[in-house]
This record gives structure tokens, C-alpha cells and sequence, in this order.
């Protein structure tokens, strides 16, 4: 399973859940929107100086990680 499936997959189950209900499942649907957020922020792209996650969400890179891509060929770790 990739991350993006699992992120999905996490999302769906969060969406089940309630904040509204008790405690503990009101920590689940948190814990478990925090988990597809960190995993959509770990799958970084670069296209013509924007960086894209998997969920699609963009931003034009900076400089300093424009630098970093060029002399390390990195990218950021989460946008």
C-alpha cells in the first residue's frame, strides 16, 4: 500500500468518526487526520519551480530550496 492509499484510507475512517460523541473516538478522528496529513506532506514533487504534494496542494519553491535542488538534488522533505 503507498502512501497516498494509506492517507486515503485514513481520511475514510476519520470520516466515520465524530468529534462530537466521547472522548476517545473524538481522538481517533484526530490522530487519524493527523497521520493522511503527514503522509500527503512526505511526497514531494518539483514541476517547472512548484512543488506539489499528493493531494495536489502547491506552492512555487523558494529560492533556498531551488539552490538546495540544484546542487543536492533534494527536495524538502513536507511543503
Amino acid at each position: 500500500m503507498t502512501d497516498y492509499e494509506l492517507a486515503t484510507k485514513a481520511q475514510g475512517v476519520a470520516r466515520s468518526l465524530t468529534y462530537n460523541d466521547d472522548k476517545p473516538q473524538a481522538e481517533a478522528k484526530h490522530m487519524l487526520l493527523q497521520l493522511a496529513h503527514r503522509l500527503d506532506a512526505r511526497d514531494v514533487r518539483m514541476n517547472d519551480f512548484v512543488l506539489g504534494d499528493a493531494r495536489g496542494r502547491s506552492r512555487f519553491a523558494t529560492w533556498r530550496e531551488l539552490l538546495a535542488y540544484w546542487i543536492a538534488g533534494t527536495l524538502p522533505r513536507e511543503l
